[in-house]
């Protein structure tokens, strides 16, 4: 176990009782609905309304820029060509620069009221991190950091990038997280540069291993990393759609579904 690791857990265990953290998987949302959703539970979370959250998801198709300002140069391609392939291009309020998503990640968002301990923000993204290192290594996959540059942030396998990592973190409660790279058609990222860094290409579990992983399986896998590197005591919703409804108290302002919060695509840029 690292050292950072290892302090984080002594820290916690001389703290009493871990957190109780609800697992909600609410299925495919849009970067559009994921920016609303941040901020509506980082403010619930802040005032003890909702307990600490692992929401998993996966968003469709999309390009996603995040608090770097976009640089038109980072899509090789003209914009009208990932809209005509119904990609279109968002911008989020997580950190970090250019990224692609698609149906074939696991997406995974902690809202974390982080305690006096864990208010770190490097310790943090390495805890982050290492939920993603076990869990590749369960697939057979070795995984690694790299901090040459800020916008290297993210998991790395044999050159190629394998997981993206942007966070924001505001009054020390968490939102946004990591995105693992399952399975899925990855060509639309080659004609973009990834948090503006040249000549990087993406990879998933699939084309590492040869085998499709499954969902599931995979997402148990970040459950059960997640509750031992950050210390949480796990609750896993059997309808995460449903209890975010609830939680996030939709109804009450006349909205009956989470699909209901739908924005138009954005456009940042036109080239």
């Amino acid at each position: 176990m690292s050292d950072r690791i290892q302090n984080a857990t002594t820290l916690e265990n001389a703290n009493g009782d871990e957190e109780t953290c609800s697992v909600l998987d609410i299925g495919e949302i849009r970067i559009s609905e994921v920016n609303i959703l941040m901020e509506r539970l980082t403010e619930l979370r802040l005032h003890d309304r909702i307990p600490d959250m692992l929401l998993i998801m996966n968003h469709p198709a999309s390009l996603a820029v995040g608090a770097r300002p976009f640089n038109p140069d980072d899509l090789a391609k003209p914009q009208i060509y990932f809209e005509q392939q119904g990609i279109y291009l968002f911008k989020s309020i997580r950190g970090g620069g250019l990224t692609y998503h698609w149906d074939g990640q696991l997406v995974c968002y902690p809202i974390l009221k982080l305690n006096p301990h864990e208010q770190n923000l490097s310790n943090y993204m390495y805890r982050l991190e290492e939920v993603g290192i076990r869990t590749l290594k369960d697939y057979g996959v070795t995984a690694s950091r790299r901090r040459d540059e800020t916008a290297q942030i993210g998991l790395w396998h044999k050159g190629k990038k394998i997981a993206s990592t942007g966070v924001h973190i505001s009054r020390w409660v968490t939102s946004f997280g990591f995105a693992l790279n399952l399975t899925g058609n990855i060509e639309p990222s080659l004609y973009i540069r990834p948090c503006g860094l040249k000549d990087v290409c993406l990879t998933t579990i699939a084309e590492a291993t040869g085998n499709e992983p499954d969902r599931a399986a995979v997402k148990s896998s970040v459950i059960r990393h997640f509750q031992d590197v950050f210390h949480r005591r796990i609750n896993i919703s059997s309808n995460g759609r449903d209890e975010l409804k609830y939680m996030t108290l939709l109804e009450k302002e006349g909205r009956n579904t989470l699909d209901s919060m739908l924005n138009s695509p954005v456009k940042i840029n036109n080239r």
